[in-house]
């Protein structure tokens, strides 16, 4: 041997031994030939030509074949050995990968270094992940039957109350469940909770009554302005000067619209309405409310509430009726919002008058900050324009720089980076999820966003600082010391399950679906009232507070969203929900504060027990909550199934799954 050769091999395992203290004479290898495209992919990582993980791969296939010979590693349901998708190797081994592709070091040398590396951890294919657990994934996921039985309790309670107290009332009574008292006001909320019910039941009632409330919409409270009338039931009264909105019921209108395109045309008057009378055309910005004659009454835009639903009401439209006069419009108010940010921190403020461009609100919640995300990133699926996608770089980093206190976001941050709040708030999970699906769109890119998204999840909730009797309240100091009572529906439930499930797909532990199935058998039981679920209580003492004693009537589409925790996929599987533009989004869809989630590349048929999958991508397995009756792949026949688990083939195909009842 060369004294160089000598001098790389030296180098290559001094370093390690530093690194465990201790150098251990490994065991004879295997004589097997090592493939050629495993000395390939090691010269390619060596140039930076692949990422760790695939290079991992190459090592994981020589362990599996006892090429290099070591015991006792974790291996997927696959048999394969389990490699975390975000493996991160040390960059110093690339040259002694670049030496073994040019010949330079031995194969047996190097396969002795990696075996060492392995075996003392400074290799780490899987960190904490117990295998046997993950096995058994279906003790810790919803049962289909629950998810749906619990929303169907939320849509009858609302039916339940009208009947008792409104024979005559189609809307929702607005009603306060401590002193059994009934407000002169009413919503069209069952509309919303029709359509959600129906695709994931699909029985054709739930569809029905939505079409009921639509008709009545465009029939009895549709003005000559195009704007939707309020309801007050007790004094059957109509005041033109009090405040209205389109944007809400433009959103449940073309949810509606979505699957029945007899109700495109009522989304265009709405949509047309809300941009002849509820924007500032001068400074492009939405107003808050107005008169049924369209003279603005709250002249201030609030990206985190308003602004965000009348936002996404647009894009929605846009996607019933391709008419891009909404799309476009959607841009102008972005751009014109974004030109308030601070251009040094590149943060925006929450709230700003319409008419002057003031900023009222110069803070940012911080799932306000992941409501704008989501809405950049849903106009980016439907146009793929640069222009957004640099904004959302920008804001992306600008979150990245100026929430992050160490261990969670700061609940409120000054658009100049001051903070406001270093409070725990309970909407963590709505920019946590954004974050994720930022990080989507260039895994390179946004590593960090994700990293920090994740911790925050691990720090916030799975580490439960959180958590008061399995409850999230509203806010907690950051050392889980007390900061506000309430355990809130609509804050705290609807937001965490999309990082529960996304996390477990990357890291395989189970206690992500596990806590979660927790948390929602803990919020059900304790928000459970005799017409539905209240939206809030006590989170201390499990008693009703002052803010939660209302019936959440969008209840519904807040619980009827866990339907992804039904089934979860293996780590490499990709269950696709949500088809927007030429993007193929692996879970519910998420946008505004009053929206339950999207799906529309999955169809239930809860009658048959079924579930058709339009994309599922990639070999390994799915698993379900109930045993498996029949599985159509591509329409054919389809035996690859055991119990609870499908077996998924490799690359895209549609797969219906019926469940024994």
């Amino acid at each position: 041997m060369t004294r160089a050769y000598n001098m790389k091999l030296i180098l290559f395992f001094v370093f390690a031994f530093f690194l465990v203290g201790v150098l251990t004479i490994p065991t004879i290898l295997a004589q097997d030939a090592v493939p050629s495209w495993i000395k390939n992919n090691a010269g390619w990582w060596a140039e930076n030509k692949i990422d760790d993980f695939t290079f991992a791969q190459g090592i994981g296939f020589l362990i599996k074949n006892k090429i290099i010979q070591i015991n006792d590693l974790p291996t997927t349901p696959d048999g394969e050995i389990a490699i975390e998708n975000d493996i991160v190797i040390p960059s110093w081994i690339k040259n002694n990968a670049g030496w073994w592709a040019e010949d330079e070091i031995l194969d047996s040398d190097f396969l002795y270094g990696i075996k060492f590396l392995v075996e003392n951890n400074i290799i780490q294919f899987q960190s904490n992940v117990d295998y046997e657990k993950s096995k058994n994934i279906e003790k810790y996921i919803l049962d289909w039957d629950t998810v749906v039985n619990d929303s169907v309790y939320a849509y009858q309670g609302s039916i339940r109350l009208q009947s008792e107290f409104f024979d005559y009332v189609n809307y929702t009574v607005k009603y306060d469940s401590s002193k059994g008292f009934v407000y002169d006001y009413s919503e069209p909320t069952l509309l919303e909770s029709g359509v959600w019910l129906y695709q994931i039941t699909g029985y054709e009632n739930f569809l029905s009554n939505s079409r009921t409330l639509a008709d009545l919409i465009e029939e009895k409270y549709l003005s000559n302005s195009g704007i939707v009338m309020n309801v007050h039931p007790l004094s059957n009264t109509l005041n033109i000067n009090e405040s209205h909105t389109n944007q809400i019921i433009l959103c449940d209108v073309a949810k509606l619209a979505l699957v029945d395109s007899n109700y495109v045309q009522l989304t265009k008057t709405l949509a047309d309405a809300v941009i002849e009378y509820e924007i500032n055309h001068e400074t492009e910005l939405f107003y808050d409310t107005v008169t049924l004659e369209g003279k603005p009454i709250h002249h201030n835009m609030d990206i985190s509430y308003g602004g965000s639903v009348g936002l996404e009401s647009l894009l929605l439209a846009y996607e019933v009726t391709s008419d891009t006069t909404y799309l476009d419009q959607v841009k102008r108010t972005i751009l014109a919002y974004w030109e308030l940010r601070d251009k040094d921190t590149n943060l925006i403020p929450s709230k700003i008058n319409a008419d002057t461009r003031i900023v009222e609100d110069s803070f940012m919640e911080q799932y306000g900050a992941g409501i704008f995300l989501k809405l950049l990133l849903h106009y980016y699926y439907l146009t793929e324009d640069i222009e957004i996608y640099k904004i959302i770089e920008d804001y992306t980093d600008a979150i990245v720089d100026y929430y992050w206190d160490g261990k969670t976001w700061n609940y409120r941050v000054d658009y100049d980076g001051i903070i406001r709040s270093g409070v725990i708030e309970a909407n963590y999970g709505k920019l946590d999820d954004a974050l994720f699906l930022v990080y989507d769109l260039d895994p390179s890119r946004f590593q960090k966003a994700y990293d920090l998204a994740k911790s925050d999840y691990d720090f916030a909730f799975e580490g439960k600082i959180s958590l008061k009797n399995g409850l999230v309240t509203h806010s907690v100091k950051d050392d889980g010391s007390r900061e506000s009572i309430e355990s809130m529906l609509t804050y705290a439930f609807i937001i965490n399950q999309n990082p529960a499930v996304r996390l477990y797909q990357d890291t395989m532990q189970p206690e992500y679906i596990e806590n979660m199935k927790a948390f929602y058998e803990k919020v059900i039981s304790h928000h459970k009232r005799e017409y539905g679920y209240i939206w809030g209580i006590d989170a201390y003492t499990l008693e009703d507070t002052p803010l939660g004693t209302m019936l959440n009537q969008r209840a519904v589409g807040i619980i009827g969203n866990k339907i992804n925790l039904t089934f979860v996929p293996s780590d490499n599987v990709k269950i696709v929900w949500t088809k927007i533009g030429n993007f193929e989004i692996t879970e519910p869809f998420i946008v505004h504060f009053n929206e339950p989630g999207r799906f529309n590349a999955i169809e239930f048929d809860y009658n048959e027990k079924s579930i058709f999958f339009e994309t599922i991508e990639n070999e390994g397995t799915v698993t379900f909550s109930g045993a498996i009756k029949s599985v159509l792949a591509d329409g054919q026949n389809f035996s690859n199934f055991n119990e609870k688990t499908l077996n998924t083939l490799e690359g895209k195909h549609s797969y219906k799954v019926t469940l024994m009842d």
